[in-house]
């Protein structure tokens, strides 16, 4: 059983292949305008690790469901796509929430859920980055860290303190 947020439950996932095959449709409609190139092989790879993962380790993988539909996942991962940021980990990542449910408090259920998990694992920092919800991060107190590119896309790093 998880932990209900709202009208949300978030559990741990296991990263199965029809969730899989699920949220890579909702990665792919969700980055195709900004990244092209992340197609599904980017995202089988992505999810691989996350249907192997040992309990109490990287990488995670939380599921938000409502009335037991999975409606959004988030993943914290040691690593990801960026390859020069050696410094900076764990990362929360590939955070999306069904199309049909984006303002409804999932997202943010999610990100709180990561962020308690990161904060229970004893990180003293978690990252992530953004191509697009810059404002919304740094109103739920993350620090930016700095912009850069990304495949040809301007990108914020952003930081928090999960322990604050």
């Amino acid at each position: 059983m998880g932990v209900p947020v709202g009208d949300v439950e978030i559990r741990d996932l296991s990263a199965d292949g029809p969730i899989v095959e699920r949220l890579i449709g909702w990665q792919i409609a969700h980055y195709r305008k900004a990244f092209p190139s992340f197609d599904r092989d980017d995202w089988l790879d992505f999810y691989a690790p996350l249907m192997r993962r040992h309990h109490g380790s990287l990488p995670v993988l939380l599921g938000a469901f409502v009335e037991g539909e999975c409606t959004g996942t988030v993943a914290i991962v040691e690593r990801d796509d960026l390859d020069d940021v050696d410094g900076y980990t764990p990362w929360i990542a590939a955070m999306i929430v069904d199309p049909e449910r984006r303002g409804s408090g999932t997202g943010t259920a999610l990100l709180e859920a990561a962020v308690t998990r990161c904060r229970d694992m004893r990180f003293e920092l978690v990252y992530l980055w953004t191509h697009d919800m810059q404002d919304w991060y740094a109103q739920l107190g993350w620090e930016k860290v700095e912009e850069r590119s990304f495949r040809n896309v301007s990108i914020t790093i952003f930081k928090l303190d999960p322990i604050l």
